[in-house]
């Protein structure tokens, strides 16, 4: 970044400059500018500017993750805006969410996640569907929460670090939220659930798909596959023009590719063991 950069914190003004600035970056930056849509600017975030010009964005959101969109940005005139915060974690685009994180002098904290997940994208026309004969969606009904709540349980433990102390409590929180906003599905095989997936951020004509979820003794039988496909199917139904999303993993990076999605960024979520404080 320019030695004229500026960082100041962000106003409800630059609502319209700063949404457009994110625009640019869209397939990274579907959680803030979700966040901006539906609840405006965070209390805790800052604009990088260039000439009167916005040229990055860092927010800290409310339980402690920064979420850095700033390409060009000198991370290391952060570190005194911060110093006395306590961060939980990082989660934004890969090289950026690296470079941060050892401006802040957190590189080494221990994690209980920290992973660099392969980004992918898709205009909704080029959607190829699975053979989805016998299968159907619902949304999360009333008497589907123990099943849900215990699927998310299990996939915060197995891919997000928490514990069977920890992560029932949160799921069955996330989960109620789910069926409430509608954003997630159930797929039904010969009416049996078998997969869950849902979206976990949605702009106007964007969607990012979030919360796939297949328990371990159904996988390696499309069925994850088949949910997000019937999901998107009908997002687009719905007017939504293109998807993205990240991949936890190969397979699901396979899953994704035949279904039309394209490779197009990394994305990093980093979950300290512990909140840190940024020294000065």
């Amino acid at each position: 970044m320019s030695k004229l950069a500026t960082i100041r914190p962000a106003t409800e003004q630059d609502t319209p400059a700063l949404l457009a600035f994110l625009s640019q970056h869209e397939s990274t930056s579907m959680f803030p500018i979700a966040d901006l849509l539906g609840k405006g600017i965070k209390a805790e975030s800052w604009l990088f500017e260039t000439a009167g010009a916005i040229t990055g964005y860092l927010a800290l959101n409310e339980i402690g993750t920064l979420e850095p969109q700033a390409p060009t940005a000198d991370w290391a005139t952060v570190r005194p805006l911060l110093a006395g915060r306590s961060i939980s974690g990082l989660i934004g685009p890969a090289e950026q969410c690296a470079a941060l994180q050892t401006a802040l002098g957190l590189a080494n904290t221990p994690t209980r996640m920290n992973t660099t997940e392969p980004g992918f994208t898709l205009n909704l026309t080029d959607l190829r569907l699975p053979n989805c004969e016998g299968y159907y969606l619902t949304p999360i009904r009333d008497q589907d929460l123990p099943l849900i709540s215990a699927w998310r349980a299990a996939n915060l433990i197995e891919t997000m670090g928490f514990t069977l102390d920890t992560a029932p409590l949160l799921a069955r929180t996330q989960v109620l939220r789910w069926q409430q906003d509608k954003t997630h599905r159930i797929l039904w095989h010969d009416d049996t659930p078998v997969s869950l997936a849902g979206s976990n951020a949605q702009i106007p004509d964007v969607l990012q798909i979030g919360g796939v979820y297949t328990p371990p003794d159904l996988r390696n039988q499309g069925y994850a596959r088949r949910v997000a496909a019937m999901l998107l199917a009908e997002a687009r139904h719905a007017g939504i023009k293109r998807a993205v999303l990240f991949a936890a993993s190969e397979a699901a990076a396979r899953a994704y590719i035949a279904l039309g999605f394209r490779p197009s960024h990394s994305f990093a979520l980093i979950m300290f063991s512990e909140p840190q404080q940024v020294s000065a």
